[in-house]
């Protein structure tokens, strides 16, 4: 009986043999073929090296992978998030000096982001609102800051009486003087951590600064 073409060009055990002494180096350039091999050996119960080998591949080859899913989830969250901050300042850039910047701000960021609150204050040097009070207690000597507030500090910065949540700040200080904040706030106390950051917000307040309505706006107040 003859053998099929099939039968002739798969290879047997001593053909895999003769190809690994061959090959010494297979598996390390190759190290995917030895991470989906399943070996078993059975010594008394006890696991082979091989064995062990090949599951700590796996494992290490399952935590990338899972790295690698995450960072991708960040990249396309950053992505958004970068779009969404350069429609805003390409709207607001557009308005003229005279436009109510904090109204302006306010809708801006709910249409763009999904968001809760938003508010844009100045910061007051005589008799300060409680906004500004709340701000500079939050911020410190920080610029920018992110996490869980009290009820009266949501209230304070929003005008809600939602109970606590969590906010992130970030300061505005043009060049023609004065300084003002923008926050983002949530009733959920988790919304906004420190973990997060307030990369974008920053940014976001940085270019705000040189914007023709903030720097009318502080030169305004200043005269």
């Amino acid at each position: 009986m003859m053998e099929s073409d099939s039968t002739k060009n798969t290879p047997n055990a001593d053909d895999v043999i003769r190809f690994l002494a061959e090959n010494p180096n297979f598996f390390d350039q190759h190290p995917e073929a030895l991470s989906e091999l399943s070996i078993s050996h059975v010594s008394d119960g006890a696991v082979s090296l091989v064995e062990r080998q090949v599951a700590v591949l796996r494992e290490r080859n399952a935590e990338l992978r899972r790295r690698f899913d995450h960072l991708l989830a960040r990249a396309e969250q950053n992505e958004v998030l970068l779009s969404a901050t350069q429609e805003v300042i390409a709207s607001m850039a557009a308005r003229g000096e005279h436009e109510q910047i904090s109204t302006l701000f306010t809708s801006l960021m709910r249409k763009h982001f999904d968001i809760e609150y938003a508010v844009y204050h100045e910061l007051e040097d005589d008799l300060p609102s409680d906004a500004t009070k709340t701000a500079n207690h939050l911020l410190g000597s920080k610029t920018a800051t992110s996490g869980p507030v009290r009820s009266n500090e949501l209230s304070a910065l929003f005008g809600s009486d939602a109970g606590d949540g969590s906010a992130a700040i970030a300061k505005i200080t043009p060049q023609s003087g004065g300084q003002a904040f923008i926050a983002v706030g949530s009733s959920d106390p988790t919304r906004y951590s420190a973990a997060d950051g307030t990369l974008f917000l920053e940014y976001l307040a940085k270019v705000m600064a040189s914007l023709p309505m903030a720097r009318s706006l502080m030169r305004n107040k200043a005269d």
